[in-house]
């Protein structure tokens, strides 16, 4: 496999995690009993955390938005054998991943004792999430760096362009140049 097709297929999976984690977070039950109001978070204090909890899921609606259309650029970047999406694609990740492991920080400290057991769910999604990028990361900013030092080598290698020389026929060698003139008229 190539550095081109394992860039495409980074993007393609990028796309589908964002998508399946999206789905869990936003899915997430937070309230048990609809009218007691019986809630897995403890009483958050004004500050950083209780904003984060406020505004969890707009925040990773908005990060994973961002992350399919970085995804997106890594696709066509890719295709087109442009640098610049998989430096994007690469920058991006780093700043998704630590933010999303910063907000599991601060979401974890806020779960009641009687849920812990979710904390541990949110570490193993983090977690793994965070390998799989991070695991692909050398290999886009390899493949970014062959097209940074030399674009003509990886863009569709072995095709080459033909000249409207190469489009004389070759049968006419064994005639010579006087019996073609005489042909001619």
């Amino acid at each position: 496999m190539n550095d081109k097709m394992f860039s495409l297929l980074v993007g393609i999976f990028s796309i589908l995690s964002t998508i399946q984690f999206l789905i869990f977070d936003l899915n997430e039950v937070i309230i048990l009993d609809y009218e007691e109001q019986f809630s897995i978070y403890m009483e958050a204090n004004p500050g950083i955390s209780s904003w984060v909890l406020t505004h969890k899921k707009n925040i990773r609606f908005g990060l994973s938005t961002c992350t399919i259309m970085v995804s997106v650029l890594l696709l066509y970047c890719s295709h087109t054998s442009n640098y610049v999406g998989l430096l994007c694609y690469a920058l991006w990740i780093v700043t998704y991943e630590l933010t999303s492991f910063c907000m599991v920080l601060l979401i974890n400290r806020s779960i009641k004792e009687l849920f812990k057991e979710l904390c541990y769910l949110h570490w193993i999604f983090q977690v793994s999430r965070m390998l799989l990028h991070f695991f692909c990361l050398p290999l886009i900013i390899k493949y970014m760096y062959t097209l940074y030092k030399n674009p003509k080598t990886s863009s569709k290698t072995g095709r080459r362009k033909r000249s409207s020389i190469s489009t004389v026929d070759y049968s006419l060698s064994n005639v010579g140049l006087g019996t073609f003139y005489r042909k001619l008229n």
